[in-house]
């Protein structure tokens, strides 16, 4: 999904996932291969220097430079999961895996929903800039802006720092969006972050999913930074349908 500014857990991490929703779990990618098969990697920063790459049976979207924060794709490193295009399945459920910013000004997180005819998609994203984690609408030829931010979490209970390994859960089921997210040390929490409502995009609109690193500028630029080497790392990706088959 084209962003632009105007714009180790073993069995008991599975079980959790398959108890928790109506589908059978699926195994998007958990990289022990050492590989990055099945995923389409786009690099849409104006820089062009993006790695994907797997490292110690994990998977890693980075810059090899800082990048200005005025460049038009905000660092963006788009990984989509080839599987779930135009397979039904994926417009409804839950995407499930570990995330991290290795460096300050990243953001990470899931795309869901995607429709790479139209550019629109819904974003779960932790983001060291704001400090915590929010929810996106995306649609690249909206006029007044593609990103609009539709929920976001307060940093001081909620906070997304740099170095910490957390479990990202999104959700998608009709126009019911969650978001939940914890330590990967610490107990899953029994309530959600982020839950809404939200009507734009249909289950019909779109089933990709993806993950995504980028940074936001408008947090950085406020805070006087003026360029950002994006490093995000995600692991142990999941997907539940959020019915069954």
């Amino acid at each position: 999904m084209k962003r632009k500014w105007f714009v180790a857990l073993g069995m008991s991490f599975v079980a959790a996932i398959a108890l928790a929703a109506g589908g059978s779990t699926i195994l998007i990618d958990d990289f022990d291969d050492g590989n990055s098969d099945g995923w389409e990697e786009r690099d849409f920063s104006e820089a062009q220097n993006g790695v994907f790459e797997v490292s110690s049976g994990a998977y890693v979207l980075r810059t090899t430079a800082p990048i200005p924060i005025t460049d038009l794709g905000v660092g963006t490193l788009d990984a989509d999961w080839e599987a779930s295009e135009g397979e039904p399945r994926y417009a409804n459920g839950t995407m499930r895996g570990i995330i991290r910013a290795n460096t300050d000004g990243t953001t990470v997180g899931f795309s869901m929903r995607e429709n790479h005819e139209f550019e629109t998609a819904y974003g779960f994203w932790g983001s060291t800039s704001f400090g915590t984690f929010y929810i996106d609408r995306f649609d690249l030829f909206d006029p007044d802006g593609p990103q609009t931010i539709i929920a976001m979490a307060d940093p001081e209970e909620f906070p997304f720092e740099v170095g910490v390994t957390y479990i990202l859960e999104a959700s998608l089921d009709g126009h019911k969006l969650t978001l939940k997210a914890w330590p990967i040390d610490e107990e899953e929490p029994s309530q959600v972050i982020l839950s809404l409502h939200d009507r734009e995009f249909d289950p019909e609109s779109g089933t990709g999913l993806a993950v995504l690193a980028f940074f936001d500028p408008l947090p950085l630029s406020m805070q006087g930074v003026t360029e950002v080497e994006v490093n995000a790392t995600v692991d142990d990706l999941e997907f539940i349908p959020a019915h069954k088959d």
